[in-house]
């Protein structure tokens, strides 16, 4: 038996992390090195995920756009130092709620 939490820390926390190192990478500009520094991996996961190797349950993200404006709002306050890790389980609620066969 999995829990959801398991499902959330092998699917959707890998496709959190491929968002916002997207945005980080994409409308920041910031390299893998300097993404890499900031969520805590490597430059080579970042690398894995900028290029969808890892994170591939993006779409999971996508049929919410509240969860959108979320990784929006955790990719700035992660610039600015901010973080909140409760944006996190805010995200893994609302997507247990939009899939729960799933999970």
């Amino acid at each position: 038996m999995k829990f959801p939490c398991e499902e959330v820390a092998n699917k959707i926390l890998p496709a959190i992390r491929a968002e916002i190192a997207t945005k980080l990478a994409n409308e920041y500009g910031l390299k893998q090195i300097e993404i890499s520094k900031i969520l805590g991996v490597t430059q080579g996961a970042v690398s894995h995920y900028l290029s969808s190797f890892r994170g591939k349950e993006r779409e999971l993200l996508s049929k919410n756009p509240d969860i959108g404006k979320k990784i929006d709002e955790m990719a700035a306050m992660l610039i600015k130092g901010e973080f909140d890790e409760k944006h996190i389980c805010k995200i893994c609620k609302k997507l247990r709620e939009l899939s729960s066969p799933h999970f």
